[in-house]
């Protein structure tokens, strides 16, 4: 397993090639050593001092047609949500 994955530390791609073969070794691995590569790899393409943030944004509020029996957003409950209509594609 240790050359397919060495080799994929040289890359200047990133792969989306892997074999049956080289994905099941990776199973194989112990977990710390599979957090320890998918580290490395990581950093390979990524800057490691930068963190990325992302956020929610609800692009329909309230008036829900389910009943999930847990989502405040459905029309079944009486909350202070207040229903807003699908945001547009360009919006998003």
């Amino acid at each position: 397993m240790n050359a397919p994955f060495n080799a994929v530390l040289d890359e200047t791609q990133p792969r989306h090639d892997w074999s049956l073969t080289e994905v099941e070794a990776l199973f194989e691995l112990p977990f710390m050593d599979l957090v320890f590569r998918a580290a490395q790899v990581h950093r390979m393409w990524f800057d490691p001092t930068e963190v990325q943030l992302s956020q929610l944004l609800s692009v329909k509020t309230g008036g829900c047609p389910e009943n999930c029996g847990y989502c405040s957003q459905s029309q079944h409950f009486k909350t202070a949500t207040t229903a807003s209509k699908l945001l547009d594609a360009d919006t998003v």
